[in-house]
């Protein structure tokens, strides 16, 4: 596809480090695929972030080693509003050298960037991946990763009954290559949770759920049991803790069923994809994302009470797995969504909205 060469700037998390490895910040995965792809649709991209951020563009170094130290892939980022001081000082200085008129300057982290871009009006700025608090959301041009944080965003901004013409939804991409396919014939006989060992992510519904239909459950992530109040591991649990790239596609592709049972409204939710993508059916809350990713006796089950979670752990044999990466490549790959960032930049560039 050809197009007019457009420049555009990505600010990554303030506290991250866009490379791989680190699997546990979305975001900056996010941003590591963009620019891939961007860049093949004729963009020039300049990354703005951690020094030790690897990234196949043009990088701009606002965080040293020194302002924070890399730490072990396995570890969160933790806030700091020094870092994002230094990020924001440090990235309004290096576009005035970097940027023409009508570049696009995209903010992944929120408004927590904002400071960053205010003294460049001559940008324009997108919220390209929305799927923290709206309240944190400040760009004119939003892209969400569902309807359901869009309907939330509007919910919150008394928008009802005036929708912005300037918003889109586009989902997290998902590159199929990095995800090994099974069918049910070839699964183990686990249950799996992947994500932070944390309470609002539903971890006492699994825990529960899997005793009550007799099933293993292997949690993998990283945290303890004991900060959710547990004192010993019950017998039918197995922790593995943190995963590495490696362990994380066998377990996926392995578990004849994913739990995703959040308690919060879930923004979009990156591991049902993703064990969809591996052939493995997923039982999440009725909420959220959700609502949106899983197609209720097709890909999983979405559940609102606890007799429900057991009812769908007993019928999760019923589910198709072909169906469930069928869907997931059409909706969720590589090759699928960034096309949609390429007409949406493209749409903001041509201003071709209603006012």
């Amino acid at each position: 596809m050809s197009m007019d060469p457009v420049t555009v700037h990505l600010l990554s998390n303030p506290y991250g480090i866009t490379d791989l490895q680190y699997r546990m910040d979305p975001f900056n995965v996010a941003i590591h695929k963009l620019i891939t792809h961007l860049q093949s649709y004729g963009y020039r991209v300049y990354h703005y972030g951690h020094q030790s951020s690897d990234v196949p563009c043009e990088h701009l170094s606002v965080i040293s080693n020194d302002d924070l130290r890399p730490p072990d892939p396995s570890e969160m980022f933790r806030r700091d509003d020094r870092l994002i001081d230094l990020f924001n000082r440090r990235t309004a200085d290096k576009l005035d050298k970097t940027k023409s008129p009508r570049d696009l300057v995209l903010c992944f982290w929120g408004i927590s960037q904002q400071a960053a871009v205010a003294p460049h009006t001559d940008l324009y700025v997108v919220e390209p991946s929305i799927g923290y608090r709206t309240e944190c959301v400040f760009a004119p041009y939003r892209v969400f990763t569902s309807y359901a944080q869009m309907h939330y965003y509007y919910g919150q901004r008394n928008m009802l009954c005036a929708p912005s013409w300037f918003d889109a939804v586009i989902p997290n991409a998902f590159t199929v290559s990095e995800f090994e396919y099974r069918p049910a014939t070839h699964k183990d006989d686990f249950v799996l949770y992947l994500g932070r060992v944390v309470q609002d992510k539903g971890l006492d519904i699994c825990i529960q759920a899997t005793e009550r239909v007799g099933r293993r459950l292997v949690i993998a992530g990283p945290g303890s049991l004991r900060s959710l109040g547990y004192t010993r591991t019950p017998s039918h649990v197995e922790c593995v803790g943190y995963v590495d790239v490696d362990r994380r596609r066998d377990l996926l592709s392995r578990a004849r069923v994913l739990m995703a049972p959040t308690y919060y409204l879930e923004p979009f939710g990156n591991i049902v994809v993703e064990a969809m993508l591996s052939g493995t059916p997923v039982v999440t809350t009725d909420w959220g994302g959700f609502a949106e990713t899983v197609v209720q006796g097709v890909t999983g089950y979405r559940c609102r009470e606890f007799r429900s979670f057991v009812t769908a752990l007993d019928h999760i044999d019923r589910i198709n797995s072909a169906v469930c990466q069928d869907r997931a490549k059409a909706l969720y790959a590589d090759e699928v969504v960034h096309p949609q960032f390429d007409a949406y930049f493209r749409k903001i560039l041509r201003q071709d909205f209603y006012a």
